[in-house]
């Protein structure tokens, strides 16, 4: 399967603008299912938002993860595949930082989705930070992250390392890839820098190197997620007693 993570230049409060920049960029693109950032659709309306993810899915024929928006006092977003259906909704639990001032309210878990016999699951942003909302949920084949990664350091790098270390975390403990969407490191929200997060946790990479693989230098990157080898790297797993199981004494 392949993933494209897009991270835009720019992020604009007019959550139409963002829409159209991140067609512009995809237009040539193929794939199995796109990866937009947190807050793509910004604060249109509902109704709106919907619909910019849904036609973003069948121009590019493929299935999308619309990023969010805030509907009303929650961040939510949804999922399309390239037919038009809608596949999954999904809410941000954790409100961080300047949603939190702002009046945003915690949203209710998603049950993920199913795309060409795979289990996909979505965490928005600060979600990924409580492994709990990963319990339970065994056999997770990849959770994708749309981010809006703010940052009080001075630059993007110590926000960088953390993310990295905590997708590479979750992807080992849970046995399953972690793809991260962010904005540009130059984007601002709020007067609030980005640092730009965006890349893949592999908890089975072919060199020690391969772990985490990002940020790209380009606004749309591909990568393959090889559930063949995932498959193996959860039978190794077991076969070494490395299952939760194991650990109930």
């Amino acid at each position: 399967m392949e993933i494209l993570l897009v991270q835009p230049p720019h992020w604009s409060p007019d959550g139409h603008a963002n829409f159209d920049a991140i067609e512009r960029l995809v237009t040539t693109r193929t794939g199995d299912v796109m990866l937009l950032p947190e807050l793509a659709g910004a604060s249109l309306p509902r109704e709106d938002y919907l619909v910019r993810v849904r036609d973003l899915a069948v121009g590019a024929r493929m299935a999308v993860v619309g990023g969010s928006h805030y509907d009303g006092a929650v961040n939510r977003g949804a999922v399309f595949d390239a037919d038009g259906r809608l596949l999954a909704e999904y809410d941000k639990v954790h409100p961080y930082g300047l949603e939190l001032r702002s009046g945003v309210v915690p949203g209710r878990p998603s049950a993920g989705f199913e795309l060409h016999g795979r289990r996909l699951h979505v965490l928005l942003c600060a979600d990924l930070w409580y492994s709990a909302g990963l319990a339970g949920r065994d056999g997770l084949d990849a959770v994708l992250v749309p981010a809006f990664s703010v940052t009080r350091w001075d630059g993007p790098a110590p926000a960088r390392e953390l993310w990295q270390h905590m997708s590479v975390a979750r992807a080992y403990e849970f046995m399953t890839y972690v793809a991260v969407s962010d904005w540009h490191h130059e984007t601002t929200y709020h007067g609030h820098p980005c640092a730009g997060v965006t890349g893949l946790a592999n908890p089975c990479p072919k060199t020690h190197t391969g772990f985490f693989t990002g940020p790209p230098d380009a606004a749309v990157s591909v990568h393959d997620l090889d559930f063949a080898r995932l498959d193996a790297f959860r039978r190794d797993r077991t076969d070494r007693g490395f299952t939760a199981d194991a650990w109930d004494l």
